[in-house]
């Protein structure tokens, strides 16, 4: 496979070879690479996020909403004062 790179990215392989740390300019694509597909954004097997969003609503139905500021207040009091033997 043959790319062309804009000079952007030429810049930046420069960069990171100056660095040392890779090889060559292929070395360092490839770890660009790695990076991307170690950090995708998370994916949802099919029917998955269906199935959360259901579940969501179920417990909102049942158990209602907490306002944004009671959740925050609960929060720091709870860090404030954590329960003994809590994992």
């Amino acid at each position: 496979m043959k790319l062309t790179l804009g000079s952007d990215a030429e810049q930046i392989i420069q960069e990171q070879l100056r660095t040392r740390k890779f090889a060559d300019a292929e070395q360092v694509i490839l770890a660009g690479l790695k990076s991307l597909a170690s950090n995708a954004p998370d994916e949802f097997n099919p029917g998955e996020m269906e199935s959360l969003l259901t579940e969501g609503e179920k417990s909102i139905a049942s158990e209602g909403t907490l306002d944004a500021d009671e959740a925050l207040a609960k929060r720091r009091a709870d860090r404030q004062h954590p329960k003994s033997g809590a994992a």
